[in-house]
């Protein structure tokens, strides 16, 4: 056997291999499962691992503003942890203002000396692609003559000059237009130019300096002209409007000099905030007297309300104006008020800020092959399949009725048949996690199924499933062997081969840096997540890890929750899996609950971890410091896992 060549032969022996009979496994399991093995048949464990290392995407040549900060990204994917710098030229040093971390270029102040040509560089091991790119600095065009909306009179019979002057550097051009029309001899209207044959003759005439001339004005001169400068730093426009009037008719009278103008705005801006305190004194009375009476009615329905209830018993307590109470439904109805609404005044105000969530409206149609994985928090958790065509058509506003190849892709749904406040409240808390934060390394929010109840939240899921079994699949004979002593022989995995190589070291650390940058824009953002563990988080076949939310306290990973005052998760398994819910508790009440570090952990970042455990929480590192310290550890690992690597074939 090739020594890059898969050990199996089949997915049967991948099967055989991790011990586990193709009948016992469940249907959402076997999706991960069924995948892993197709993978490890086909692909070399290195292949499956690395990928090739490439730009996504290729970096872009930027133009800066003089004195301007800005910043060019340079994003690399495949590899195992490459590293990525920024040179001036080809391997030059960056000038001084000029800096690169984590892939950025980035310019504080950018000077006319920073211009030139920069590289990026990607390094792999022996691997490496490099992209260049021009940084130019600029100045934006700024027209100084005409000023903005200004007005020129002019008499009838008389000579008009206009004119158009600009900086920028690039220095810019300029042309005039008359109402948008752009003002050139190739249009009628008899304009020339000043080298022009018929300069001398014509009425109008472009100079070379940017000024239009206008000879013997008559009316139909009249009009707004706009006077264009562009560079490749960008454009700018004034215009300028021109007033013709007729032989001995007087210009209209301005305000006398500065002093006049302002004491003409004062007295503007006074009158216009007196009018403005006065409609605010109108508008709060009123609205407090409206308050007022709605307050006394409001005590009027409840009272009359909570009479009805007890006349008419428990199935008139779900009416509200006349209508059903819809429980369970986030979107709420255009009717709000009543005496109920006040008795769940929480549900009504978070429902009427649902609106924000139509946008993300899919229809229920468009899911197939749906599997139930257990029960979250708001209520089932299912797997399915979703059509991206169809889904494309539907976000661009195209019939769905056109033809298309089909394009299925796994989707998590989380169904909402929860009815009170507080799951209501965190089905809408995390729609916005997933809908406002965006990255590669975070799941994507594909739609909303709320035309019916339960409403359903559609998730993006990875063709490899979830990261606990695959991290299960991949631990050597070793590596369980050191997780039954830490948890004891009740909470060990069934018995089985080793399923593919182990992961190294490298590998276990990209992982880590890949959640600590999910989490780390998540805190930019200043959403928490609240269940972090890798029964939540996803893994593709290109081994990138997406946080996500699956939640399932009633199926699988039911017994690895503990639920508290109705609202708080604590993972109650790993570390402790010898003391129950409460023992933990209240070990980490009174200080006493000792954590482990495994054997196999780097020193630094064991260091990392202690601190990440510190009682105080201002001795615990940020989001962002954690992503940047396992980046550096991972370029540690990956430079001495080459330079192994080298050694050994030197030796060779």
């Amino acid at each position: 056997m090739h020594p890059t060549q898969s050990k199996y032969t089949s997915g049967s022996d991948c099967y055989a291999s991790l011990g586990i009979e193709p009948a016992t496994v469940g249907s959402s399991d076997q999706l991960s499962l069924d995948h892993y093995c197709r993978i490890a048949v086909l692909l070399p464990p290195e292949e499956i691992l690395n990928g090739e290392l490439r730009f996504e995407p290729e970096p872009y040549s930027k133009k800066l503003e003089l004195n301007s900060s800005g910043k060019i990204h340079c994003k690399v994917a495949g590899g195992v942890a490459p590293t990525v710098q920024w040179f001036l030229n080809d391997e030059e040093p960056l000038p001084e203002g000029v800096t690169s971390a984590n892939g950025t270029l980035m310019v504080a102040d950018a000077e006319r000396r920073h211009s030139g040509q920069y590289t990026c560089k990607a390094v792999d091991g022996e691997r490496s692609i490099t992209a260049k790119i021009s940084l130019d600095v600029v100045v934006t065009p700024r027209i100084l003559e005409p000023s903005p909306d200004q007005q020129m009179h002019v008499t009838m019979g008389q000579t008009a000059v206009l004119n158009c002057v600009a900086t920028g550097d690039p220095p810019p051009t300029t042309h005039w237009d008359r109402n948008l029309a752009i003002l050139g001899k190739q249009l009628d209207g008899g304009v020339e130019v000043e080298d022009g044959v018929n300069a001398s003759l014509a009425r109008l005439v472009l100079m070379k300096n940017g000024s239009l001339i206008i000879r013997n004005v008559s009316s139909p001169d009249a009009d707004r002209y706009g006077c264009t400068a562009g560079s490749a730093a960008g454009l700018a426009r004034n215009e300028l409007q021109l007033v013709v009037h007729q032989e001995g008719e007087m210009p209209p009278q301005e305000s006398s000099g500065v002093a006049g103008k302002a004491v003409v705005v004062s007295i503007s801006v006074a009158g216009a905030y007196m009018v403005l305190v006065l409609a605010l004194m109108v508008y709060c009375r009123r609205r407090r007297l409206r308050r007022r009476q709605r307050g006394e009615k409001m005590e009027l329905e409840m009272t009359e309300g909570r009479e009805k209830l007890v006349e008419d018993g428990e199935e008139e307590k779900q009416k509200v104006n006349g209508a059903a109470l819809q429980n369970g439904r986030l979107l709420a109805h255009d009717k709000d008020s009543g005496a109920d609404n006040s008795e769940v005044s929480g549900v009504s105000r978070a429902s009427k800020k649902s609106g924000q969530f139509e946008h993300l409206s899919v229809p229920r149609t468009l899911l197939t092959e749906q599997i139930t994985l257990g029960r979250g928090e708001f209520g089932e958790v299912m797997l399915a399949k979703i059509d991206m065509f169809q889904l494309n058509k539907l976000r661009n506003k195209e019939s769905l009725d056109s033809e298309g190849e089909p394009k299925l892709r796994p989707v998590l749904v989380k169904a909402l048949t929860a009815k009170d406040e507080v799951h209501l409240a965190e089905f809408r808390r995390q729609l916005d996690l997933f809908s406002r934060v965006r990255h590669e390394n975070i799941v994507r929010l594909l739609g909303l199924c709320n035309e019916a109840d339960p409403h359903y939240m559609l998730l993006e899921h990875t063709d490899w499933g979830e990261l606990k079994k695959f991290l299960i699949a991949t631990r050597s004979p070793e590596e369980n062997a050191e997780y039954v002593s830490r948890v004891g022989a009740a909470h060990a995995p069934p018995a089985a081969a080793r399923a593919c190589p182990p992961l190294g070291a490298q590998h276990r650390a990209l992982l880590a840096a890949a959640l600590a940058a999910a989490l780390a824009k998540c805190a930019a953002h200043r959403f928490t997540h609240r269940d972090i563990a890798a029964r939540n988080c996803l893994i593709t076949s290109k081994l990138q890890l997406k946080l996500s939310y699956p939640a399932l306290t009633r199926g699988p990973d039911s017994h690895e929750y503990f639920k508290l005052h109705e609202q708080i998760y604590t993972k109650g398994e790993l570390p402790f899996a010898k003391l129950n819910d409460n023992s933990v508790l209240e070990r980490v009440k009174a200080g006493t609950l000792e954590w482990t570090i495994p054997n196999s952990m780097p020193e630094p970042l064991a260091v990392l971890l202690k601190r990440c455990w510190s009682k105080s929480p201002s001795d615990r590192p940020q989001f962002t410091e954690i992503y940047e310290e396992i980046t550096t550890i991972l370029q540690d690992i990956t430079s001495e896992t080459t330079s192994q690597k080298s050694q050994d074939k030197a030796e060779e």
